[in-house]
């Protein structure tokens, strides 16, 4: 079910990187900030990326992410669903939940705060949501980033800095220097070997699995 989706309290940091872990990425010491500009801006690019890849809904104001923020959800109900699927998942506090103008408590309530699956309950007993508006808020996403997500962002960001550095539709380069420096290049016609229409590719979206939202409709 679709629902009206807002946030609340942005995150206080967007990148899923820390400058240390970039400057490794670039292939510098984790001390030499000489290409920090140019590495904030790739981390944050980099976050988006996944973001997007990973379907992370946004409000349409601030960036998609993954790390963690306060959000606002409203279900408009029938009074037949017994499952609310969360646009955000990793939650780690329910702010406050509602059922058709009725403050719940945790008692009312079973969550699965990785899937972002919350049902209404009573006891032992499922229950299914009153005709009207559920509002959910709540904060979700990661503090901290996880080994493998941090691991993936750093292949993204290796790859971005591998394909900065190169021109992606040159096939091959020669360099002859007797006399005069004579440079020969194939270039690619059509694809690219490798490439992907989307923002991550594939083997490191394999890598992303576990983040990955299901679209509800």
């Amino acid at each position: 079910m679709r629902s009206t989706f807002t946030v609340v309290t942005p995150a206080a940091n967007y990148s899923l990187l820390t400058i240390e872990q970039l400057r490794v990425a670039a292939g510098l010491t984790a001390g030499d900030a000489s290409r920090d500009g140019e590495l904030t801006e790739l981390g944050a690019r980099v976050s988006a990326d996944i973001a997007s890849a990973c379907q992370v809904r946004g409000d349409g104001v601030h960036v998609p992410t993954l790390r963690s923020e306060t959000v606002r959800e409203t279900f408009r109900q029938g009074g037949c669903d017994d499952m609310l699927f969360l646009a955000r998942r990793f939650v780690s506090d329910l702010v406050s939940v509602s059922d058709a103008g009725t403050t719940l408590i945790t008692d009312d309530t079973d969550l699965d705060a990785e899937a972002g699956l919350l049902q209404r309950i009573c006891g032992t007993r499922t229950l299914v949501w009153t005709r009207g508006d559920a509002i959910i808020e709540y904060t979700a996403g990661l503090t901290d980033v996880p080994a493998d997500l941090a691991g993936a962002a750093m292949d993204l960001a290796r790859l971005r800095l591998s394909t900065d550095a190169r021109d992606p539709l040159v096939k091959s380069e020669s360099v002859e220097i007797p006399d005069v420096r004579t440079v020969r290049q194939d270039f690619w016609v059509g694809a690219i070997p490798g490439s992907s229409a989307g923002p991550v590719p594939a083997d490191i979206l394999a890598k992303l699995s576990r983040y990955i939202n299901v679209a509800v409709v």
